[in-house]
């Protein structure tokens, strides 16, 4: 869903659409029932969020574990949506009567209907093929996007100037050291080859192989993406997900076992 110069994921489009939904209703049941449902409404909210984001965190301990404090970058995703329904059920009994909880039960069914209803509304990302575009390689050879065929890819959006993209790119050259059988390109955007080629040097980056350059910024003007990073991921020539933003090792990983199935 593109919201003027944002572009939202249909996964945070629907979030957003349930946390108005969740908060509205506990507005209107303040003033209409019991003033404790404003607060059991923010509660519920910080709740789903938090028992989400450590849900997630523990389903990949084997690596948060060796740096605890990537838990709190909450910006590169990883969230369990059922852990966040379940959360939210459990605030529940900060309400004083089984009648208010019934009450707040059935607002919770709302929220989740609303959510629903947004994802089912926004445009699918599955609707995007590869572009039928031709970019430079550093071999100096033009590649085509759309003759990649229907193997699984993965195409990062990055510049070197770009804060996030630094950070996430030893995730991705692992990913594609570590994943053979998936296609990656480093599609750089508006920079010169010198500049890209000195900084994965000065960096220690293996990825010169796997770029390719964008001069005119066709590619996202083509998935209709705002700025830098953004990571797609492609299966049998269709757009299957993106990430905008910082991607973390988990998600990636994550994102990566769903193309390979």
């Amino acid at each position: 869903m593109v919201i003027g110069p944002f572009l939202l994921p249909p996964m945070v489009f629907a979030s957003l659409m349930g946390i108005i939904a969740l908060m509205i209703s506990g507005a209107i049941l303040k003033k209409t029932i019991n003033p404790r449902f404003d607060t059991w409404s923010g509660l519920a909210i910080v709740v789903a969020f938090v028992v989400a984001r450590l849900a997630f965190v523990i389903r990949h301990w084997e690596t948060y574990q060796y740096e605890p404090v990537r838990a709190l970058y909450i910006w590169q995703g990883g969230f369990e949506i059922l852990w966040a329904m379940i959360g939210a059920v459990v605030t529940l009994l900060f309400l004083p009567t089984w009648r208010y909880r019934l009450i707040g039960f059935i607002v919770l069914l709302i929220t989740v209907g609303v959510a629903c209803l947004a994802f089912l509304i926004t445009p699918k990302i599955a609707s995007y093929d590869l572009a039928d575009l031709s970019l430079m390689s550093t071999k100096h050879e033009m590649v085509n996007l759309a003759d990649h065929g229907d193997g699984p890819l993965v195409i990062n959006l990055w510049a070197t100037w770009c804060g996030p993209c630094r950070r996430e790119m030893p995730v991705l050259q692992a990913a594609l050291e570590n994943d053979p059988d998936i296609q990656f390109y480093f599609i750089n955007q508006g920079e010169s080859e010198s500049l890209v080629r000195n900084y994965l040097k000065e960096e220690s980056l293996h990825i010169y192989d796997a770029v390719l350059f964008d001069p005119t910024y066709e590619v996202p003007r083509y998935y209709n993406t705002q700025g830098t990073p953004v990571t797609l991921f492609f299966d049998m020539g269709e757009l299957q997900a993106m990430h905008v933003g910082e991607i973390s090792a988990e998600l990636l990983s994550d994102r990566l076992k769903q193309l390979r199935h």
